[in-house]
C-alpha cells in the first residue's frame, strides 16, 4: 500500500524501493505504519480535491487566481447570478392610508430617541403648529422604568396602542435616534399588531432612524408610509410659520401637502434658503433664536437620464444596516431609490467621506444598484461648500459610475431638500417617482394617500 501510494504521489521508482526495504527492516517504522498509511490516504484524499475543476461566478472571465499549488490554473467560469442579494417578490398587498382630514388627529409617538422632556418649548411649538392648522394633537409618550428592556417594552407599548386607537389619523415620529432596531424582532413577530394596522391604516411620518419604522410597515404589513420632519427639530424649529420661504413654513406646508390631497405630489419643490448649521435650542433649550440661513444650492444630475421606479430608501447609514435585517429588507428592483446622511455624532459636522463612501459600498455590495431605476440624494449635512460638494459627489461617481455599475443607465440627482437638512420635503414610500434631467425634474405621479 504504501509502495503505491508513493506512486500516486509521482515518487521515483528508486525512492520507492529504498523506503520500502528500510520500513521492513525498522522494528519501529513497522510499529508506527498504520499510522504511516493513515496520513498517506489524507493526502492522496487533498490531492484528488486539488485536482477537482474550479468554478467561480465573482471574476471576470480571463482571469487567473493563484491556487493552493501556488500556480495560476485556468479556472471555468459562470455566468454571475441575477443578482442573489435581492429578496424575492412579496405577496403583501400595498396599503395606502387615507388622507388627513380637516380636524383630524395628529399623534406623537418616540419610538426611537426620547428627547419629548428635554426640549418642552421645542415640542410645544411643533404641537401649536398643527393646531393652528385645525388639527387635534395627542402625545403617545410616557416616562418608563430604568433599564433598556423596560424602555423597549414601553416603546412598544406606545406603538401598539397608536395604532389601536381609532381616533387617531396620523402618526409623527417626534424625532429618530439610534435605537429603534431594538424594536424590529417583537415587531416583526407581532402578528396581532400587522392586523391592526392592516385594518386601520394610519398615515406614518419620520426620518433618519425611523428608515427601519418605514421598513418593518412596508416588508409586514404593506403600508406606504413618508419620509418626512419630525417633531424636533423641524415641525418645533423657531421661526415664523406665516412666511411661506422660510424653512419651518416651507417643511409644514409640504409635509401638509403630502398627507391631506389624495391627488399625486407633482414636481417636488425646491427650497429658497436652507439652514446649513444645528438650530441653537440643542444647545440652549429654552432658545428662541431663528437658525441663519443660507441660499440653498440647485440640484446636480451626476448622471442624466429619465425613468420612472417606486420609491424607498432612507437615512444612508440606517438603510447599510437594515439591509442585514432579511425579514424586512425590500425587493431593489425598479426603485427609484433615495438617501440622506446625517450629521457626525456630537458634532456640528456633516458624516465624514470615509463612512459615507463605506455606506454606499455596503449598498452596492448588497445589490442595492443592481437594477435599480434611479437614485435621488439629498442634501447633505456639513457639505456646504462648493469643495466639499463636489467631494460627497464625487463619492457618488467613482462607486455608481466608474467601474462594474459604469454601464447602468439609471439617472442620479443629487441635492434634494430631503432627511437631515432643513428645510425638508415629504416623500412617500413604494409610490410611482419619474426622474428627467432634460426637464431638470423630479416628480411623485402616484397619490400617497386616498
Amino acid at each position: 500500500m504504501l509502495a503505491m501510494a508513493m506512486m500516486v504521489l509521482h515518487i521515483p521508482a528508486p525512492s520507492i524501493l529504498v523506503a520500502t526495504l528500510a520500513i521492513c527492516q525498522n522494528r519501529i517504522f513497522r510499529s508506527r505504519l498504520p499510522m504511516l498509511c493513515y496520513c498517506i490516504i489524507r493526502i492522496l484524499r487533498h490531492r484528488h480535491m486539488l485536482n477537482q475543476p474550479r468554478t467561480l461566478s465573482l471574476a471576470t472571465p480571463g482571469h487567473r487566481l493563484l491556487s493552493n499549488k501556488g500556480v495560476l490554473p485556468q479556472y471555468k467560469y459562470l455566468p454571475p447570478h441575477p443578482n442573489p442579494h435581492i429578496k424575492p417578490p412579496s405577496n403583501m398587498k400595498p396599503i395606502t392610508p387615507k388622507a388627513l382630514p380637516p380636524g383630524g388627529t395628529i399623534a406623537f409617538i418616540s419610538p426611537s430617541a426620547r428627547l419629548n422632556a428635554l426640549f418642552p418649548d421645542v415640542f410645544a411649538r411643533a404641537t401649536e403648529a398643527l393646531e393652528a392648522r385645525g388639527y387635534k394633537v395627542r402625545t403617545f409618550f410616557t416616562e418608563g422604568k430604568a433599564g433598556t428592556q423596560a424602555d423597549i417594552t414601553n416603546r412598544l407599548a406606545e406603538i401598539r396602542a397608536v395604532f389601536s386607537d381609532k381616533e387617531v389619523d396620523v402618526v409623527i415620529c417626534t424625532i429618530g435616534g439610534t435605537t429603534f432596531t431594538e424594536l424590529l424582532p417583537a415587531l416583526i413577530a407581532d402578528t396581532e399588531l400587522h392586523d391592526v394596522i392592516r385594518r386601520d391604516p394610519k398615515v406614518v411620518v419620520g426620518y433618519s432612524d425611523i428608515s427601519g419604522f418605514h421598513w418593518f410597515l412596508h416588508a409586514m404589513t404593506g403600508l406606504r408610509t413618508f419620509y418626512g420632519p419630525g417633531a424636533i427639530p423641524e415641525l418645533g424649529e423657531p421661526g415664523s410659520l406665516d412666511d411661506e420661504a422660510s424653512p419651518r413654513a416651507f417643511c409644514l406646508t409640504h409635509l401638509l401637502r403630502c398627507i391631506t390631497s389624495p391627488s399625486p405630489l407633482g414636481e417636488i419643490p425646491r427650497s429658497l434658503t436652507y439652514t446649513p448649521r444645528e438650530s441653537p435650542f440643542w444647545k440652549d433649550p429654552a432658545s428662541t433664536e431663528p437658525t441663519p440661513t443660507a441660499p440653498t444650492p440647485p440640484w446636480t444630475w451626476l448622471r442624466r437620464g429619465k425613468s420612472q421606479g417606486r420609491l424607498f430608501g432612507g437615512c444612508l447609514t440606517v438603510v447599510a444596516r437594515l439591509q442585514g435585517i432579511r425579514a424586512i429588507t425590500p425587493d431593489w428592483r425598479g426603485r427609484i431609490v433615495f438617501l440622506e446622511t446625517a450629521m457626525a455624532d456630537g458634532d456640528d459636522a456633516g458624516n465624514p467621506p470615509e463612512r459615507v463612501q463605506a455606506a454606499f459600498a455596503d449598498l452596492i455590495a448588497g445589490g442595492v444598484f443592481e437594477e435599480a431605476a434611479g437614485l435621488v440624494v439629498g442634501r447633505p449635512f456639513g457639505y456646504d461648500t462648493e469643495e466639499q460638494r463636489k467631494q460627497y459627489a464625487g463619492i457618488i461617481t467613482s462607486l455608481l459610475c466608474e467601474g462594474r455599475l459604469a454601464d447602468r443607465e439609471f439617472p442620479i440627482l443629487f441635492g434634494v431638500d430631503i432627511g437631515h437638512t432643513m428645510p425638508m420635503v415629504t416623500l412617500p414610500y413604494d409610490v410611482l417617482a419619474e426622474l428627467d434631467s432634460e426637464k431638470n425634474s423630479f416628480k411623485v405621479i402616484e397619490p400617497g394617500v386616498l
